[in-house]
């Protein structure tokens, strides 16, 4: 027999369609008139901008190749988004930064964009973050396959980018500093 547990029943909640779209609406205006959007708009492209030489990552001691280095850079983009999505409760705001991330990469990176858009490496990362065990761990695992080279420092390395760039993009969005809406 089916197991259903993971069903879900749809139950409309007190508010009318009408009344649930204008709240929203209301709170994106908010974000937009307190400087919140401006400042998910900024912080995309800070993010954007992060790579593997920038020195939030010690890269001493390996000699990567350039697809290595490469494969980095992905991760980090990959760990920007995931840290957006985990810190920046609001949806329009969560929303905004990533929108901005990929546009500045779009406009300013295309090869680069081209390259991360189809969402192969993503992919991987995204069943890393679901596997049992250390997270870390299992990313830095995926971060190996994909650079070619499943050695254990590679994997500790790997773990290290994820631990490392989730601080640093975490305190990037602390730091933000969003305004509440209430």
């Amino acid at each position: 027999m089916a197991d259903d547990r993971d069903i879900k029943i749809y139950v409309k909640n007190g508010m009318s369609e009408t009344t649930e779209f204008e709240a929203i609406s209301d709170d994106i205006l908010r974000h937009v008139s307190n400087g919140n959007k401006e400042k998910a708009i900024d912080l995309g492209v800070r993010m954007a901008k992060i790579k593997a030489e920038d020195g939030i990552i010690d890269l001493s001691g390996y000699k990567l190749s350039a697809a290595q280095l490469y494969q980095v850079r992905v991760l980090l983009t990959f760990i920007a988004e995931y840290s957006v999505q985990k810190n920046i409760p609001v949806d329009f705001l969560s929303d905004t930064v990533s929108t901005s991330m990929y546009d500045y990469l779009k406009a300013n990176e295309k090869g680069y964009y081209d390259n991360i858009s189809d969402g192969g490496a993503f992919t991987f990362y995204l069943l890393a973050l679901k596997k049992f065990g250390d997270t870390a761990t299992n990313v830095g695992e995926q971060f190996a396959m994909l650079c070619g080279i499943n050695k254990p420092d590679i994997i500790k390395l790997g773990a290290d980018i994820f631990e490392t760039a989730r601080s640093h993009f975490s305190e990037m969005i602390k730091n933000t500093d969003f305004k509440s809406v209430e």
